[in-house]
């Protein structure tokens, strides 16, 4: 009996993009990887490098020459681009004035000192676990899969544990000044 002949597998299915999706996908990766040269984070570079396309798609820019269509979206990515960064530098100084507001309340008559005696005094009266998450977290700089990992915990329980400790913190530096 002879063997059958074997036969290479087929190439599995890849059917062609929609010819009206055909532009984002000749164009996305470049997009992307320019906003990444700009600076953007990958998680803001997909969500921009999506609103560039959203953008031409609603000036009917997807029939322009090839060329000038990567142009368009370039420049519209990189408008959004700075407009992210701007958004996030107004954020920066109302957080810097809010936090100035607060030492200058607190903590400006003494340097910090009764503030940072008050938060350690808080934080051993947390429970170790608590107290061990806080600190590698915000004191060490621990990534918090790790810490989790560390205190047998998943990751949504250690968010979980941290909001109540810092809540419990918070409380007592209130209570206690």
């Amino acid at each position: 009996m002879s063997s059958p002949e074997l036969q290479p597998c087929p190439a599995p299915f890849q059917p062609a993009p929609p010819p009206e999706t055909g532009w984002v996908h000749r164009h996305a990766r470049g997009v992307f990887r320019f906003l990444r040269t700009l600076g953007a984070p990958i998680a803001v570079a997909e969500d921009l490098t999506q609103e560039a396309f959203v953008i031409a798609w609603r000036k009917q820019k997807q029939d322009l020459p090839a060329a000038a269509l990567a142009t368009f979206l370039q420049r519209t990515a990189k408008l959004s681009w700075l407009e992210h960064c701007r958004d996030r530098r107004r954020e920066g100084r109302a957080r810097a004035a809010v936090a100035e507001r607060l030492w200058q309340q607190e903590c400006a008559h003494d340097g910090g000192d009764a503030f940072s005696t008050a938060v350690q005094r808080c934080l051993a009266q947390l429970a170790p676990r608590a107290r061990q998450a806080l600190e590698q977290v915000y004191g060490e700089g621990v990534d918090r899969d790790a810490v989790a990992a560390r205190l047998g915990l998943q990751p949504n329980g250690l968010k979980m544990l941290l909001q109540r400790a810092r809540q419990t913190v918070l409380g007592c530096v209130r209570r206690n000044p």
